[in-house]
């Protein structure tokens, strides 16, 4: 284990600390354990923001994937898990959670929306419906019952993202191409 990976990330803790997690700096190469620890239910939006800041990502954003250096492919690829499951969903707000990069993720936004406006686009864009809990308090559901275990949402707000689970389902569905008729082998 390298003197940059906590105990708590490199896998001898069952249960990495967002503290842990935020603080660890693997902008030059993943840190053992990164991988399997955000991979985990536990951890928290604002945590998965840190973490996804901590990585450096404004250096491979306009980098198309080919010309990332060899050196570096591992932490952009898991740049890319980060922001794709912050895009997701999978990575739920905590309540009263704020993330400690409110500076980084405010210049992004703002870099990602003049890019909007000059029609072009880089390699992680984060959703800011997603992120409305953490920008805007107004927007946060109420806080889980003391015993809800983490990972879980209240009753509606569980089945407003199960509505938009299905309804980004049937979009992606409904984009495959149709199968030509059915024709039968002939005997």
């Amino acid at each position: 284990m390298s003197a940059s990976t906590p105990a708590r990330i490199s896998g001898t803790d069952t249960r990495p600390s967002a503290t842990a997690l935020a603080a660890t700096d693997w902008s030059e190469r993943p840190c053992a354990g990164l991988g399997r620890a955000m991979a985990r239910r536990d951890v928290d939006l604002a945590t998965a923001l840190d973490v996804f800041f901590r990585g450096g990502p404004e250096r491979f954003n306009y980098l198309p994937k080919p010309h990332v250096p060899a050196d570096y492919r591992p932490v952009a690829r898991h740049l890319d898990n980060i922001c794709l499951r912050i895009n997701s969903g999978f990575y739920l707000p905590a309540a009263g959670g704020r993330p400690e990069c409110r500076d980084a993720l405010g210049r992004w936004l703002a870099y990602q929306r003049a890019d909007r406006d000059e029609g072009r686009c880089g390699r992680w864009v984060l959703d800011e419906a997603v992120l409305a809990p953490l920008i805007e308090p107004s927007r946060r559901g109420p806080a889980p019952a003391p015993d809800t275990p983490p990972g879980t949402m209240p009753g509606k707000a569980q089945a407003t993202k199960a509505r938009r689970l299905l309804r980004a389902m049937r979009a992606a569905l409904r984009a495959l191409p149709r199968p030509g008729p059915v024709r039968r082998a002939r005997k």
